[in-house]
């Protein structure tokens, strides 16, 4: 079985102008239990909620429940992932509430604590009968894994589906799906940066949740039915910066105030390195002076907040980095890039601006940023909208359920009618995540739609959902 360790590697910084490096101490927090699904910097790990129990599962306590459920999140080819139970700790039937995680890996759940689950103030507005998520935790590390002083905790939310009538008619198996398990970091390191006169605050996060740090993300590609090949990166560690000076780190749709770890951070749009010492006490940070690209982001880099690019690296291997925008230009390292996000941002008043956000998961022919040259990178406005429609016949889960929120399904028509509205920018990202307003904490009014029929008389209307 492999075992996890805490592994340092290079981490975080930011902070203004400097002539030369600096060390900074880092401390270890942790998060509220309130804060922690919407904690900047990664959703963690996932697995699904079963009845049938893991091969893997060598030993557990008995359980209370007759139904316990199990499952197993963040197994990869190279390392072994956390094995779960859920149990009703006052009986079968009763409601789980109890959470054993195998945090040391080893497959037996007897020499790991339980956790219990959390009372959130969202759950007295709830009634007890409704479907909600659950959260179960503190749940810490193994003895002795320690960093930065501190001993890491992790909190797990779930999605159990209603499987009480299921298991009284028989009709559920084992290997049924019975939900869906989200387990996260509770926990993070952080330093204070001071130079010339420039106070910040910035962190590391445990990403990926997999009781280390130093996770660089990485590509992966895959190709849908007669679809271009796509790729993505997935899960891994984070830095953190408060941007906003509000001496917390805030969690936003648009991942504000975090960014892919690596070696680059940005402190606006000025690039610099940063390191973290072996022994994880503190974070060295050092202006980056080498030569950097110039690139004028066109159309409308006026609009650009922010861009995300794979930055390819030695042996053909990608990176992410997140660069800032100033007067509609970004500066990075001079080499081979993609355009992977882009982050626009709207003119108007504070509570009348919109935020989006778009991805661009098609790997395009790369393109070169070199030092003293002029560079360009097409992103943002002009977004073009495509609408697409498909006539089809309903799914029978969709007769079953009754279903009447599809205006066509709830008439007499035997079709559905599934209309899609797709937003595309100057390089074909794709614009996904809308938000307006404080700190784009809102939505945007939803777009709206009409049918009309060959003479022009209207068959119905409705409104298109982002996302």
């Amino acid at each position: 079985m492999i075992r996890t360790a805490f592994v340092c590697g290079l981490a975080a910084l930011v902070a203004g102008m400097a002539a030369s490096a600096e060390d900074f101490p880092l401390t270890f927090r942790t998060i509220p239990a309130k804060d922690v699904m919407s904690f900047p910097g990664g959703y963690g790990l996932s697995g699904q909620l079963h009845l049938a129990k893991p091969a893997k599962l060598k030993r557990e306590p008995e359980a209370a429940s007759r139904h316990p459920l199990y499952g197993e999140c963040g197994e990869t080819p190279t390392a072994a992932g956390f094995l779960f139970r859920l149990d009703e700790s006052k009986g079968d039937g009763k409601g789980y509430d109890r959470i054993i995680v195998d945090m040391n890996q080893n497959g037996d759940l007897t020499d790991d604590a339980p956790a219990s689950l959390v009372s959130l103030p969202t759950d007295r507005k709830l009634p007890p009968q409704a479907m909600r998520p659950r959260l179960f935790g503190p749940i810490q590390a193994p003895a002795g894994k320690m960093i930065a002083g501190g001993r890491p905790i992790y909190f797990a939310q779930t999605y159990i589906n209603n499987i009480s009538p299921m298991l009284t008619s028989g009709q559920v198996t084992e290997g049924a799906y019975i939900g869906q398990l989200q387990f996260k970091a509770g926990w993070y390191v952080e330093a204070t940066v001071e130079l010339k006169g420039l106070k910040q605050k910035v962190g590391v996060f445990d990403g990926d949740s997999n009781l280390r740090l130093g996770d660089v993300s990485k590509p992966e590609t895959y190709r849908a039915t007669g679809a271009d090949e796509s790729w993505y990166f997935g899960q891994a560690d984070s830095l953190l910066v408060d941007a906003d000076g509000s001496g917390a780190f805030e969690g936003d749709t648009f991942e504000s105030e975090s960014c892919p770890y690596g070696p680059v951070l940005y402190f606006g749009a000025t690039p610099y390195k940063v390191t973290l010492k072996p022994d994880c006490t503190s974070l060295r940070v050092e202006p980056w002076t080498e030569a950097l690209a110039e690139v004028a982001l066109q159309p409308h880099g006026e609009q650009v907040s922010s861009v995300t690019l794979a930055w390819e690296r030695p042996k053909k291997q990608w990176q992410l980095i997140r660069a800032g925008v100033a007067e509609g230009k970004i500066q990075v390292p001079p080499g081979n890039y993609r355009l992977y996000a882009c982050v626009l941002l709207g003119k108007g008043a504070p509570r009348d601006q919109v935020m989006t956000a778009a991805n661009q998961r098609v790997p395009k022919t790369r393109f070169t940023f070199a030092a003293g040259k002029e560079n360009t990178l097409r992103c943002g406005a002009p977004l073009e909208i495509k609408v697409t429609a498909q006539k089809r016949r309903p799914e029978s889960w969709e007769v079953n359920s009754g279903d009447l929120r599809n205006p066509l399904l709830a008439s007499d028509s035997e079709f559905v009618l599934s209309i899609n509205a797709n937003i595309r920018g100057a390089d074909g990202e794709v614009y996904s995540e809308f938000a307006k307003g404080e700190k784009f904490s809102a939505e945007p009014p939803q777009p709206t739609f009409t049918i009309v029929d060959g003479s022009g008389k209207k068959v119905a209307d409705g409104k298109l959902e982002f996302g």
